[in-house]
């Protein structure tokens, strides 16, 4: 796998959609929305917005005319309005009427977010129907669950994914709760009061609102940073997730586990030096990435404020911070679909790790059995005491159990062997792995309830 062109294909998306030519359409789209939002409300001559609105294309206004224009004025956005008035003849003199560069080029910039969060959503998708096929594939499967990275109790691979399930549809939910606040017009002319506009500047903003097919504000100051920076620390949220789903297999696929693989092509080397090692490939590109795009949250809460009605400096910073997250954001999800593609499950193995500890395992089960003939805390204390005999003769555990009175007498050497026995108690694993992938499924079927 080449992990260059990998990313680079990945965000392709994003680096088209803020490139230049996207940016420049954009801003004449929302250019093109207000001369016919004026025109229907009798701001500007009804013939204008029309023919304002046909001319707002690059290619009509023509690129090579507008660079030079901006490297004349450095003012891009006026260069723009400029070239696209040129275009319009007499009607020209109502492009950009009321308006400020801010409200063109956040405006612009909410319509291409619309763009990345729905590429953002659908590679997301994409991720869970694989997550969901995994984890139904392997509900069952038994293996051995881990905490402070020490043996704990059975549980199944299907239930592992299905904690990361969990976590990547909270993302999903918190993505699309922040669409209102995100995708909200904030159109008021140089200060946000309207003062170009009059008793006027409400209604135009509704209308254009409702063109544009966003929200409208309650107050359209041009300070307010919050959605950005919002969206910005959910878009960080998915290299949080990732990050520990990465991470987990990173662990899972260490020799002395070897739970997980990478299926890699015969060719793929691992160390230039070490013939025998085939280093993990595509969880080391992913982990890399979600480590990346985490960090921009922290980025996030560093923006300094803007000052008074307007700072140029703030939306600069934090329109770049939000390109990087999007560009972050869609190559990481991408990596994660490449991941999980190449993600194999050695069942066997899973199966070998269980069988080796299996009775120390069951030692919570035989803790609660016994509990009620003599209290929980001395069940405990008991079984501890048991275990440590086990560890320190070399004895079996069962071997030991049966040769202690009281555990005998409360239990029976039946129901000691049946607690230790073959059958792995994984609890309601493969229980809450159907309820995971069935509440997936409605949402990745449009069912968005999250009481479902």
């Amino acid at each position: 796998m080449n992990e260059q062109i990998s990313r680079a294909e990945s965000s392709q998306g994003a680096n088209v959609a803020f490139g230049e030519a996207a940016k420049w359409q954009s801003w004449l789209d929302v250019e093109a929305a207000l001369a016919l939002s004026q025109a229907e409300l009798g701001i500007i001559p009804r013939d204008a917005g029309p023919n304002i609105a046909e001319k707002a294309k690059l290619d009509t206004i023509g690129v090579p005319r507008l660079k030079v224009k901006i490297q004349q004025t450095m003012a891009p956005v006026y260069a723009l309005s400029e070239c696209l008035a040129e275009a319009c003849g007499p009607d020209g003199d109502y492009v950009h009427w009321g308006a400020t560069t801010q409200n063109i080029v956040e405006t612009g910039r909410l319509l291409v977010l619309k763009q990345i969060q729905a590429e953002i959503l659908q590679r997301l998708d994409s991720a869970l129907r694989q997550l969901c096929n995994m984890a139904t594939e392997h509900a069952g499967t038994i293996m051995v669950g881990r905490t402070n990275r020490q043996n704990a109790l059975p549980i199944t691979f299907g239930f592992k994914v299905a904690g990361w399930i969990d976590e990547l549809l909270r993302v999903r939910q918190q993505l699309l709760e922040l669409e209102p606040r995100l995708f909200q017009l904030r159109f008021g002319g140089a200060v946000g009061g309207f003062h170009s506009l009059g008793a006027e500047g409400l209604a135009l903003s509704s209308a254009l609102a409702d063109r544009l097919q966003l929200y409208p504000s309650l107050v359209p100051n041009r300070t307010s940073t919050d959605p950005l920076i919002e969206y910005v620390t959910r878009l960080s949220m998915i290299g949080v997730c990732c990050s520990r789903l990465s991470d987990e297999l990173y662990l899972l696929m260490t020799e002395e586990i070897a739970e997980v693989q990478e299926m890699l092509e015969d060719k793929v080397v691992g160390s230039s030096t070490m013939p025998h090692k085939v280093n993990p490939k595509y969880i080391v590109e992913l982990s890399s990435l979600a480590l990346q795009l985490r960090a921009k949250g922290a980025a996030a809460f560093s923006v300094p404020s803007p000052s008074h009605e307007g700072d140029t400096v703030t939306n600069r910073l934090l329109g770049l911070l939000v390109e990087e997250s999007c560009r972050l954001s869609l190559s990481t999800i991408q990596a994660l679909n490449s991941t999980l593609t190449r993600i194999s499950p050695d069942v066997s193995r899973m199966r070998a790790n269980y069988q080796g500890s299996r009775e120390m395992m069951a030692t919570e089960s035989l803790m609660m059995a016994l509990a009620p003939s003599i209290g929980r805390g001395a069940a405990h204390d008991r079984v501890h005491a048991l275990v440590a005999e086990a560890k320190c003769s070399g004895r079996a555990l069962v071997e030991v159990l049966n040769a202690d009175k009281l555990i005998v007498e409360a239990l029976g050497n039946e129901i000691i062997a049946k607690i230790l026995g073959q059958d792995a108690n994984a609890g309601q694993c493969e229980t809450i792995v159907l309820m995971a992938c069935s509440a997936c499924e409605k949402v990745l079927a449009g069912n968005n309830d999250s009481s479902q």
